[in-house]
């Protein structure tokens, strides 16, 4: 019979060979001849590990540790064996058995246990890491977490109520088990009856808006809406159906439910008017009011009961014979903070009925923030002048036929030191004016003229001279003098289509207030120990620069700009332009 020192000998030059199962062979049958069990199997492991049969290694390399629990090469072997299957907890109690039991002269052994711990250590992080990414910790939250994280994602978007249904079987299961995530309910051309049907069952009948679009047309739906309770209705929307007939098949739409509401959106597809509330309302709860092409023949009882509104939006609305009614609206609702106008015609001296209170001289909106006005002929210079608006952020004109010399004097006497955004958009206005407003608006963050012609260069001029200056800042002139510029927060420039924009003036306004500019002005009167009674406001450097179809801007200025502006847009001609040209 062979000695099992020779299969021993014959299994290691094998394993050294990377001949695996032929070594695994020999190891076995010098186990068979009775070796020495515990430098066989230890060898054995490590063929059984090159192969991939760790179950085997395992067995081997447990056998090896029962046998010889004083010595480190079997833990550290098994270390090796439970890393490599993943199961990392057993691997690093492992390596810490093994170093328990290293001697202290083989520290060439004990440096690579190390190592090992390490990148066992690394990969069950990287394990723990992508399974708390691919977690699914939605089914981990309490339901009224989840349920108020959809509301927030449907109070943007209410449709996204579908999409949130179909993501998995767990969301489905939340959002139709919630009915106020089907609250709102909009009717169109697309099966409107079914819809009514299907919305009545997940709202349980309990719907906080509803909207009829103009391309809804199918009345036997509104019969599927006869018995529903409407007194949790906050939000209605009428676009384009005829309101009446509306009112006439949905019995439970009541004038009390009407008051009650929060948001009210008409928009009439004819120009005859309709009264809204009953003569006998108390009270009016509006929050949101919009008129589409119509006001209600009794605006003057609504503007008595309303006196909680937040926003106005009126479009192409005839309020000519009820100017002092909408006047008189505005005055009733001091909490109003948008007030958005367009396609309006107002007259010169508005009265109110005879018996009716009489209108301030000027109406006070304390907490107004945003006016919008377009596509009027004088609205802006006859509406804005009687309102006191001390908290305004924001106005926006556009398309206005009459020249805006008297709105901007009205913003400079006050608005224009709280104003943070100005819009003009083919809106004539004189130069002086428009300059004078721009000097008081020292918290001016963006502005916007454009499609107007010879008013950008005096704009750019006043941005690009400093405060006391006689002429742009120039590289070289005093620093200090770039301390103190006309509009400082000023960070949104959009001067499109306006002709008369230069290149030099774009420079020099950029340059005046670019971060290294005033850093200079600063050391520069710190230098000269320069004592004010009122520090210069900061200097914010521009952002955004919008120069689209400004012909006299040179492109060589173009790469400078755009280095010293992040974002810069240049646009000479749209595509159908420079085609037609060609």
């Amino acid at each position: 019979m062979s000695s099992w020192k020779t299969h021993f000998t014959l299994g290691t030059g094998h394993l050294r060979a990377g001949r695996y199962q032929e070594a695994i062979d020999c190891f076995s049958e010098a186990l068979h001849t009775g070796g020495d069990a515990a430098s066989i199997r230890e060898y054995r492991a490590a063929a059984y590990q090159k192969v991939g049969k760790l179950k085997d290694a395992l067995r081997d390399a447990k056998t090896v540790i029962d046998l010889r629990p004083d010595r480190w090469q079997g833990y550290a072997r098994s270390a090796r064996l439970f890393h490599q299957g993943h199961k990392y907890d057993a691997a690093s109690r492992m390596v810490e058995l093994a170093l328990e039991r290293v001697p202290a002269d083989q520290a060439r052994g004990r440096e690579g246990l190390i190592s090992l711990k390490e990148d066992i250590d690394l990969a069950r992080e990287a394990v723990r890491k992508l399974a708390v990414q691919n977690a699914y910790h939605f089914g981990n939250l309490p339901v009224e977490i989840a349920t108020r994280i959809f509301s927030m994602a449907l109070e943007e978007e209410h449709t996204l109520v579908l999409t949130l249904a179909q993501v998995c079987k767990n969301w489905r299961l939340t959002v139709l088990g919630t009915p106020a995530f089907w609250g709102t309910l909009v009717l169109g051309k697309h099966r409107p009856k079914q819809k009514v049907k299907l919305w009545r069952q997940r709202a349980r009948d309990r719907f906080s808006a509803l909207a009829i679009l103009d391309s809804f047309s199918d009345t036997l739906a509104l019969q599927e809406l006869q018995d529903v309770p409407l007194d949790t209705l906050r939000v209605f929307r009428c676009e384009g159906y005829k309101l009446l007939p509306l009112l006439a098949s949905i019995s439970n739409l009541s004038t009390s439910v009407l008051a009650s509401l929060d948001t009210l959106v008409l928009q009439s597809p004819y120009t005859s008017s309709y009264p809204i509330c009953a003569p006998d309302t108390p009270e009016l709860k509006w929050r949101i009011l919009r008129f589409a092409r119509f006001v209600p023949e009794n605006l003057l009882q609504i503007a008595k009961r309303s006196t909680h509104l937040t926003s106005i939006t009126l479009d192409d609305c005839p309020v000519f014979s009820l100017w002092s009614e909408f006047l008189l609206l505005l005055h009733r609702n001091p909490a109003l903070t948008s007030l958005e106008l367009s396609r309006l015609n107002t007259p010169a001296s508005p009265q109110l009925p005879e018996g009716e209170a009489t209108l301030p001289e000027v109406i006070s909106l304390p907490v107004l923030e945003v006016v919008t006005i377009s596509s009027c002929k004088s609205l802006a210079n006859s509406l804005l002048p009687r309102l006191a608006a001390p908290s305004l952020k924001a106005l926006l004109v556009a398309s206005h036929s009459e020249r805006l010399d008297v709105c901007m004097t009205w913003l400079a006497q006050g608005p224009a030191a709280t104003l943070t955004a100005l819009s003009l958009q083919r809106s004539p206005v004189q130069v002086s004016h428009l300059t004078t407003a721009l000097k008081a608006a020292t918290s001016l963050q963006s502005l916007q003229i454009t499609h107007l012609s010879g008013v950008a260069l005096a704009v750019l001029e006043l941005l690009a001279t400093p405060i006391g200056a006689a002429k742009p800042f120039r590289q070289g002139d005093d620093a200090r003098s770039a301390r103190r510029v006309h509009c400082p927060a000023l960070r949104h420039l959009n001067l499109s289509h306006c002709p008369d924009v230069a290149a030099s003036l774009l420079i020099a306004m950029v340059k005046l207030r670019l971060p290294e500019t005033q850093a200079a002005a600063a050391d520069s009167a710190e230098a000269t120990e320069e004592a004010e009674d009122t520090p210069p406001a900061s200097v914010q450097p521009l952002e955004s620069l919008i120069i689209d179809g400004c012909p006299n801007v040179d492109a060589g200025v173009l790469p400078w700009l755009r280095a010293a502006v992040p974002s810069v847009s240049c646009i000479y001609l749209a595509k159908e332009k420079a085609r037609w040209k060609r």
